[in-house]
């Protein structure tokens, strides 16, 4: 996707965000429940579960902050729908007919949802 498709896509994404609702931009989906909190999610690239280990857990949460910074980077109305908003980081794992919290981060504070080898 090139940077004007993604920024059209992060402008749609922010009209149905300000309501409420989750949308999918990217490999990311974005989250707005109130006007305090932001929620960035993606998942984990491993096909099992039992491969995830937390090293790998936190490379993919990294990666996951990574993209997300530079999507900030390319959309000023981002940058400005955020401002002020927590931002919580999400990485899941995606089975098919829904997924598993493996981890999140939130105000620098790591929290593993499921149990994961080291």
């Amino acid at each position: 996707m090139d940077t004007e498709e993604l920024k059209h896509r992060i402008n749609n994404a922010l009209i149905l965000l300000a309501d409420g609702h989750s949308l999918k931009v990217g490999d990311l989906t974005f989250g707005c429940r109130d006007k305090t909190n932001f929620s960035v999610s993606g998942w984990t690239n491993n096909i099992l579960l039992e491969n995830v280990t937390r090293q790998s857990a936190l490379t993919e949460l990294n990666d996951i902050k990574s993209l997300f910074s530079k999507m900030v980077d390319t959309s000023n109305e981002l940058a400005d729908f955020i401002k002020n908003k927590q931002i919580i980081y999400y990485l899941g794992y995606d089975y098919g007919m829904g997924s598993i919290g493996i981890c999140n981060k939130k105000n620098g504070q790591l929290k593993w949802e499921t149990e994961l080898r080291d």
